[in-house]
C-alpha cells in the first residue's frame, strides 16, 4: 500500500461519484430549515454541491482555479441505464477538470438563520450548484459500477502515476441488475483492482437510510456492522483505507490510532450528518497537495486538502 504521491498539474487526482437515482430515493430524508420534508434525493444533491463546492475552493488561486483534479458524476436509475449527469453546460461530459466545474456553476440565493448574539438573524448567501435531485427508476448499481471501470481505465491509462482515483458509490437500496449478491462484489472487485503506480482504486460506499438505527461509518470489522447479508456486502465491496484517511477518521471518530487495525471505506445507515461526514473525508482529508504561493518566490509546503 503506497498512496503517497502529490496531487498536481502534472498528477490530478479524481474522485467519481456514484449516485443511487431510484424512486426510492424521492422518500423523506428530513426536514428542512422551515419545518418541511426533505427527499433522500435533494439531501444527496445539495451534500454533493457542497462537496463540489469546496473542492473548487480548495483549487482556486489568485489566478484562478488550478486543475488538481478531475471529477464525474454517474447517476443511475434516472432511465434503466447509467449515465453522466452533469447538467447545463456540462451536459454529456465524463471527467471533467476542477476549473471546467467551476466555470459551469449555476448560483442561487437562499436565506440562512444564524445566531448572532443569542439573536436570530436571517442572511442572503449564494450557493453553487450543478446537480439536481433525481429519483425516478429502477436501481443498476451493477451497470455503473461497470460504468465507472471503463471510465477509470481510460482516466488511469492518461495519468499513470497519479493517487488513486477515489470512487464514493451513494445508494439506499441494493441493486436490481444482478441475479446475486456475488454478481455485483465481482463487478465491484473488477473495478478496486484498477491502478495506477500509486495504489489501487479506492471504493467508498455510502448506505443512507431513514431507519432510527445507528449508522455505522468507516467500520474496521464485520462485527462492527449489522448481521444483514447488504451490510456484509457492502463491507466486501469497500476498500481499505489508506494510513493518510485512517489518521483522519480516528481523530475525527475518537479512536485510538494504534489500536484500529484498518478501516472500510463505508457507512450503513447513514443518516444525512454521517454522509457529509463521509464527502468530508473522502474527499477534503483525501490528497496532498502543493498550496502554490501567492508571493513570487515558489511552494509553500504540502498541506492535506482541508486543512
Amino acid at each position: 500500500m503506497t498512496y503517497s504521491q502529490e496531487i498536481s498539474r502534472e498528477t490530478p487526482g479524481a474522485f467519481l461519484f456514484l449516485v443511487d437515482q431510484s424512486r426510492s430515493m424521492n422518500k423523506e430524508f428530513g426536514k428542512s430549515q422551515d419545518n418541511g420534508p426533505v427527499t433522500r434525493a435533494a439531501v444527496v444533491a445539495d451534500a454533493l454541491n457542497n462537496t463540489l463546492a469546496e473542492l473548487v475552493n480548495r483549487c482556486t488561486r489568485d489566478e484562478g482555479v488550478t486543475d488538481y483534479f478531475e471529477i464525474g458524476v454517474i447517476g443511475y436509475g434516472r432511465t434503466s441505464r447509467p449515465a453522466f449527469c452533469w447538467e447545463d453546460g456540462l451536459a454529456r461530459r465524463t471527467m471533467v477538470p476542477i476549473s471546467e466545474v467551476a466555470a459551469h456553476a449555476r448560483t442561487e440565493t437562499s436565506e440562512v438563520e444564524t445566531i448572532v448574539r443569542g439573536n436570530a438573524v436571517k442572511e442572503t448567501v449564494t450557493i453553487s450548484k450543478w446537480l439536481s435531485p433525481v429519483a425516478l427508476e429502477s436501481t443498476p448499481m451493477n451497470a455503473a459500477l461497470i460504468m465507472a471501470r471503463a471510465t477509470l481505465e481510460q482516466w488511469i491509462y492518461n495519468h499513470p502515476k497519479s493517487f488513486p482515483p477515489i470512487v464514493i458509490n451513494i445508494t439506499d437500496g441494493m441493486a436490481n441488475d444482478v441475479n446475486s449478491e456475488e454478481e455485483l462484489l465481482v463487478t465491484a472487485r473488477r473495478l478496486t483492482n484498477l491502478k495506477t503506480t500509486d495504489g489501487n482504486v479506492l471504493m467508498i460506499n455510502c448506505h443512507i437510510s431513514g431507519d432510527v438505527k445507528r449508522p455505522v461509518v468507516f467500520p474496521w470489522s464485520p462485527l462492527e456492522i449489522p448481521d444483514e447479508p447488504y451490510a456484509k456486502l457492502l463491507f466486501e465491496m469497500s476498500s481499505e483505507m489508506p494510513n493518510r484517511h485512517k489518521a483522519v477518521i480516528c481523530e475525527l471518530f475518537n479512536r485510538d490510532l494504534d489500536t484500529t487495525p484498518t478501516v472500510r471505506g463505508m457507512a450503513f445507515n447513514a443518516d444525512a450528518v454521517a454522509l457529509v461526514k463521509l464527502l468530508d473525508i473522502g474527499t477534503r482529508h483525501a490528497f496532498a497537495f502543493p498550496q502554490e504561493s501567492r508571493f513570487k518566490g515558489g511552494m509553500q509546503r504540502p498541506v492535506a486538502v482541508g486543512e
